[in-house]
C-alpha cells in the first residue's frame, strides 16, 4: 500500500493481488464472514416468498430489502468508530450474536412490523461483520489483501449458496421458507466457540497527510469516491439480481416458486467458482482489466437470462451473471481501500454505507418499476447500472 502522501493510481497498471498465507486468523475471518454469507444469500430469495406466505404486497416485501439497507448504512456509519473504541474482536463477536437474534426475529415474525425489525437488526449486524472482516484482512495481509478479500468472499458465498436451496426445499414441501435461514444461529454459536482464543489485528491509524481534510485525518480523496461510486453501482446489480431473479424465473421462464428460489443458486455457483479463483486471477491481471471484464461478462449473462423463456437457458444466463458479479465486490472494495490513505476501517465504513444504499434502493426501485411496466422490463435497469459502473471505471483510470 502506498504512503498517504502519494495516493495510488487506480488504472489498469495496478496489480492488486499477491500470494498470501492462510493462518488461523484468516480462517477465523473466513468462517465469521461465512455466517453472514449464509444469511445474506438466503435473505434475498426469501423476500418474494413473503408475498405468498404472509400476503405482503410487492412493495411491502421490497421494504425488507430497504430495511436491510438502512441497517447497512447504520453499520457503515458506526463500524469504524466501534472498532476504534472497543476493538475489532469485541465488535465482531457482538455483531455475530446480533445477527443470530435478527435472524430469529425475522423467522418468528408473522406481521410486517416484526419481520421488518428482524431485517433491520440482521442487516446492521451482518454489515458490521462484513466491514470488520474486510478491514482486518486488509491489515493482516497488507499488499495481498485483494486476494484475501476475494477468497474470503468466495468461501462465504460457497456457504451462502446452500441458503437458497434450503429456502426452496422448505417452500417445496410446504413449510415456512424462512426456516431455511435458521442454520445461521447454530453456525454463529460454533464459530464463536471455535474462535474464542483468536485475536483479530487491531485497527491501525495512518499518519495524517496534506490531502486530509478533517482534523482526524479522515479525508479519503477523489480517487476513493470514484471507486466508491463504482462499488455502489455494482452492488446494486448484485442485490437486485439476488432479490428478484427468482420472480423473473417464475414469470418469464414458467418455473414453480420453489424451483425458482433454488434457481438463484445458479448465479451463486457462478460467483463462488470465480471468487475462489480470485487470488490466482489477481496475481495475473490488473484490477482495472479484471473489473472491466467482469462487467462485460455480466452484461452478456444478463442478456441471455433476460431474453430467454426456457428455464435451462435462463439458468445458464444466471451462471454467466454470477461469473461477472463475482469479482466486483472484492475488486471495487480493494480499489477503494487502496485509495483510502491507509485507513481500511474508515474506507470499509464508507463502503458499508454504499452497500446499504444499494440494498435499500436497487431492489425497491426494481420492484416499483415492476408495478408500472412488469418485472421483465423493470430488469432493464441492470444494464443501465452496469454502464454507469463502466463510466466510473473509465474515470477512475484517469485519476
Amino acid at each position: 500500500m502506498e504512503s498517504a502522501a502519494k495516493p495510488p493510481r487506480l488504472d489498469a497498471s495496478v496489480q492488486v493481488g499477491r500470494r498470501f498465507h492462510r493462518d488461523r486468523v484468516t480462517w477465523v475471518l473466513f468462517a465469521e464472514l461465512s455466517a453472514v454469507g449464509y444469511f445474506m444469500y438466503g435473505f434475498g430469495p426469501s423476500i418474494p416468498l413473503l408475498i405468498d406466505e404472509l400476503g405482503f404486497s410487492p412493495q411491502a416485501a421490497a421494504l425488507h430489502g430497504a430495511a436491510l439497507g438502512i441497517g447497512a448504512v447504520a453499520a457503515g456509519s458506526s463500524s469504524a468508530l466501534l472498532a476504534s473504541w472497543r476493538g475489532r474482536d469485541a465488535v465482531q463477536r457482538a455483531a455475530l450474536c446480533t445477527l443470530a437474534v435478527g435472524t430469529a426475529v425475522y423467522y418468528a415474525g408473522g406481521t410486517f412490523v416484526v419481520t421488518l425489525c428482524g431485517a433491520l437488526i440482521a442487516g446492521y449486524a451482518a454489515n458490521v461483520v462484513v466491514n470488520t472482516t474486510a478491514a482486518a484482512l486488509s491489515d493482516h495481509h497488507d499488499s495481498a489483501a485483494p486476494a484475501a478479500i476475494s477468497e474470503a468472499n468466495g468461501v462465504s458465498l460457497g456457504v451462502g449458496l446452500l441458503a437458497p436451496l434450503a429456502l426452496g426445499t422448505a417452500a417445496t414441501v410446504g413449510l415456512d421458507s424462512r426456516a431455511g435461514l435458521l442454520p445461521v444461529i447454530p453456525f454463529v454459536a460454533v464459530v464463536l466457540l471455535a474462535s474464542r482464543r483468536t485475536r483479530l489485528p487491531d485497527t491501525r491509524r495512518a499518519p495524517d497527510s496534506p490531502g486530509d481534510r478533517s482534523p482526524a485525518g479522515g479525508g479519503l480523496g477523489y480517487a476513493f469516491w470514484v471507486s466508491w461510486c463504482v462499488f455502489l453501482l455494482c452492488a446494486g446489480v448484485e442485490l437486485a439480481m439476488t432479490f428478484w431473479a427468482s420472480q423473473e424465473l417464475r414469470d418469464r421462464a414458467g418455473m414453480s416458486s420453489g424451483a425458482a428460489t433454488m434457481g438463484v443458486t445458479a448465479m451463486l455457483l457462478g460467483m463462488v467458482s470465480v471468487r475462489l479463483a480470485g487470488s490466482r486471477l489477481t496475481n495475473r491481471w490488473s484490477s482495472g482489466l479484471l473489473l472491466a471484464g467482469s462487467i462485460g461478462v455480466n452484461l452478456l449473462g444478463f442478456a441471455v437470462f433476460w431474453w430467454t423463456t426456457t428455464p435451462w437457458t435462463a439458468l445458464s444466463g444466471l451462471v454467466l451473471c454470477g461469473f461477472g458479479i463475482a469479482l466486483q465486490f472484492p475488486l471495487t472494495a480493494s480499489r477503494a481501500i487502496a485509495a483510502s490513505h491507509g485507513r481500511p476501517d474508515r474506507a470499509m465504513a464508507r463502503i458499508g454505507v454504499g452497500e446499504g444504499l444499494a440494498a435499500a434502493g436497487s431492489p425497491y426501485i426494481l420492484s416499483s418499476l415492476a408495478d408500472s411496466v412488469g418485472i421483465h422490463l423493470a430488469f432493464l435497469m441492470i444494464p443501465v447500472l452496469l454502464c454507469g459502473a463502466t463510466l466510473g471505471l473509465l474515470l477512475g483510470s484517469r485519476t
